[in-house]
């Protein structure tokens, strides 16, 4: 008999109602965090997909790494993500 991982398991369907039921709430209770951040950036849509360079602002230096080290793709000092598919 095959040594089972400590850390796997076979799912029941209570257990999967569970943990859906889990993330549903951490989710909602994120997004209502979310709302409350004000920013100090609206919505930017144009042709290209790219923004004109500029100063910007300063970024807290650990939050830029989290976010580069979060994202799918990136490329130098870019985030590559398809239009509405990093959600």
């Amino acid at each position: 008999m095959e040594k089972e991982n400590a850390l796997w398991h076979k799912v029941s369907e209570q257990e999967k109602e569970d943990i859906k039921k889990n993330a549903k709430k951490i989710l909602d209770e994120f997004a209502s965090k979310l709302e409350k951040i004000d920013v100090k950036e609206g919505h930017f849509e144009n042709q290209d997909g790219l923004r004109d360079e500029g100063t910007g602002w300063e970024t807290d230096p650990e939050f830029r790494d989290t976010m580069f080290a979060n994202a799918p793709n990136a490329e130098g000092d870019s985030i590559l993500a398809e239009k509405g598919g990093w959600k």
